[in-house]
This record gives structure tokens, sequence and C-alpha cells, in this order.
């Protein structure tokens, strides 16, 4: 490259650097793309904004264009590839990578090894995991978060304890709150209130009941032990800096315990904050309503999600109003809701029907769903497949036939990949 080109080369890098410490990826596609030189700076700025934002197939479609295009890769590539692989759960080239490490000298790295404990963790290899862990001849506190991170991940909340526990007192480590979290979310999957207490009284004696992070999981994890009052009081405590996700905490503490009420109540409270509930919230609060039985406030919400059409409805959602319904044996009236409202609860009960195998309501739904607007083939497909998943291929047959008979085609779907690879 001549003086030019590297100067140059240098002020795309600095702007690919700004644009990805904001979190704008199409910015940093038009910046990338034109590049007629790019450096390891160029690839490895790029790739740990993928994997951030956890684009990991795109990660690792942007390694091998780099590695095709004849440039070279330093170990801050081969770390964000290596979570683009956990992110996976894509164990095979996870292990790949960990070979081009060893062979290309950075076996030795702590920041490369940690990344491939929780890597491996993810991909549910915890002996490799462990391994790599007990083979480090230097541990930071990333890596013990790694391992106990590791470990909860797969299922053993008291062996996450156990090394918690021996992080402190054994290795003689001030822990941080990024362990304690992990710590506090292994004692809320033992539902053990006893531990729950001892590990927050740690966090007031090591000074950390100001870390947004660790109030918010000592709220789950007093909900998840059935101790509303407690995970209350932390949330009362914390009123200077909460977060969306410390009102989805306390909401779904009520509503697992059954106070459907009182998260309704705490949901019309963030909202009149100026809080903008998100996908995790609406399915933690019609979730409550289902438990609680509360029909007509979980119908409510669900027709402000459709007005609002803010969010994504998903599959969860469709269950939530599904279950809501069979729970309290309730058919709604459509003609309470505004136009258009209609025909999302019905087809969020069919979809809903579907997921949890009620045959009789999603016959009914389907029903209904036909009343309101003509043949919708996504729809009718799925009631085929409720079909043919309890057995009755003759009736599942007939209505593709159906099908077929009215050209209704099911539309496909698609997918847009940001940036040319």
């Amino acid at each position: 490259m001549s003086l030019e080109d590297v100067k140059l080369t240098e002020v795309n890098n600095s702007l690919l650097f700004l644009y990805s410490s904001l979190m704008e990826l199409p910015a940093v596609w038009e910046i990338f793309n034109p590049m007629e030189e790019k450096d390891v700076i160029s690839w490895s700025t790029v790739m740990s904004l993928l994997v951030h934002l956890e684009y990991a197939s795109d990660a690792i479609k942007l390694f091998f264009h780099m590695r095709d295009s004849g440039n070279e890769y330093d170990k801050l590539v081969l770390m964000n590839l290596i979570s683009a692989c956990g992110t996976l759960g894509n164990l095979k080239m996870g292990k790949s990578v960990h070979a081009q490490v060893i062979t290309h000298g950075f076996g030795s790295d702590l920041p490369l090894l940690n990344t491939m404990i929780t890597m491996y963790a993810r991909c549910e290899d915890l002996n490799s995991s462990k391994t790599v862990f007990y083979r480090s001849t230097m541990k930071s506190m990333v890596s013990w978060t790694s391992i106990i991170s590791g470990l909860l991940h797969n299922g053993r909340p008291r062996e996450a304890l156990d090394m918690f526990v021996r992080v402190r007192i054994e290795e003689n480590i001030i822990t941080d709150s990024v362990v304690l979290v992990s710590a506090l979310a292994a004692g809320g999957e033992m539902v053990d209130l006893e531990l729950c207490m001892q590990l927050h009284c740690h966090t007031i004696k090591a000074g950390l009941t100001n870390y947004t992070s660790i109030q918010n999981c000592l709220i789950s994890t007093y909900s998840k032990c059935g101790d509303v009052e407690p995970a209350n009081n932390v949330f009362v405590q914390m009123a200077s800096f909460r977060d969306i996700v410390s009102w989805n905490a306390i909401i779904n503490g009520y509503g697992i315990n059954g106070h459907g009420e009182t998260a309704l109540s705490l949901f019309y409270e963030f909202k009149k904050t100026g809080g903008i509930p998100d996908i995790a919230t609406y399915l933690i609060i019609l979730s409550a309503c289902s438990h609680s039985g509360l029909v007509s406030e979980g119908l409510l919400i669900f027709s402000q999600i459709i007005e609002e059409n803010r969010i994504r409805v998903g599959a969860e959602h469709y269950s939530c109003v599904a279950n809501l319904l069979a729970r309290a044996g309730y058919l709604p009236d459509v003609s309470k809701f505004k136009d258009g409202e209609g025909k999302a609860i019905w087809r969020a009960i069919l979809n809903g029907c579907v997921h949890n195998g009620d045959l009789r309501l999603a016959e009914f739904a389907a029903k209904k769903f036909d009343e309101l607007i003509q043949k919708d083939s996504g729809q009718l497909v799925l009631l085929s497949n409720l079909y043919a998943s309890v057995g009755r291929f003759q009736d599942a047959e007939a209505l593709r036939l159906s099908m077929e008979t009215e050209k209704l085609i099911k539309d496909p779907g698609f997918s847009i990949l940001t940036g040319n690879l």
C-alpha cells in the first residue's frame, strides 16, 4: 500500500470504530464495503460489532471472506470468531479455531482462554470448558466468571456456587458484580431462599448495592424462591437507578407468584413513568394475566400491542393468549375490539393452540378467523400441521387439498443480509 492508501485506511478505520461504538451497523457497512484497502483492524472492527449484535453467522462469513482475500488475522479476530462459534453453538468450528489459536502461538493468551471457556460452555461441552479453565496457569476474575456462568448455563447451579465460594475463600479474590450476578442466578435456580439471603448480605458487605444488575438479579432470585416481599423491598430501594430490567423483574416476580393484579398495577405504573414496554415486558404481563385468570385485562393488553404495532408479536405471546383463554374457559366477543383487533385475537388464539396442541379450540379459532377475513393460507397450514401432529392425517390432507383447490399458496419467507460479503 502507498502512503496515501495507508492514511486513507487509517481514516476509514477511525470512522469504523466510531460508528461501531454507536452500534450503527448500516453506517459501518457503508464505510467498510467501498474500502479498497482493508487491514486487520478494519476486519476485526466489523467482526467485533457483528458478534456484539449477535449476528454470529455474518461474523463467521466475514472471517472467511477475510481469509480468502489473503489477509492475515490476529488474536482479536480469533477471539471474535470463538465468540461467534459459542453464540451459534458450533462446537466443531469452535474446536477448529481453538487449534488455530495454538498454531498461531496464542495458546497462553488469557483473554482468548477466557473466551474459549465461555464458547465451550455455550456449546454444552462442559468438560472442555473446565479443561481450558484448569490448565490456564493465570486466572483473572473474568476466568472465574466465565466458568461459573458456564456451569450455570449447563444446569449445574450447585457447582457454580461451589466455584463462587472457592474464588472468595480459597483463592482470596475480591468478587465483582458480574460474578455475583452469576452466583445469585444459581441461588435462584436452586430455589434456596436462605442462600439468597446470604448472598444479599454479601452484596451489602461488598458495597455492591448500587449496581443495577445485582439488584435486578436479587429481585428475580427472591421471586423464584417464592418470596416477593424482599424482592419488592429491593425494587423500592433502587428507585433512583431502575431500568426496564428492574421493572420486568418485579412485574414477573408478582406474576409467577400469583399476584396478577399487583403485576398489572406495576405494569401501568411503569408506563405512567414514561417507560416503554419491550417484548419481554409484554410477555411477562400476559403470562401474569394468564396465571391469575385476568382474561379481560390480558386481552386488553394484547389489543394494545396490536394497536401500537411497535413490537413483533412472537409465538410466546400467542401461547400466553391461548393459555389465558383456555385456563378461564372463555371465548372472546370480538365485537368489543376495534377493527383489526378481533382478527389479531383469533389469529393469536389459533397460533397459541397450535403451539399447545389444543385442537378443539384451534378448530373453533380457525372458523372464527375465517369468518372475519378471507382464508389465510398461513393459518390453515398451521391447522393442517396440528391435525397431523395428533394423528388426524385424513383431516390434514383434506385441508391441504382444499387449499390447493382454492389456490391458496403459503407466502414464502425471506431474509436480508445487510452488507456485501
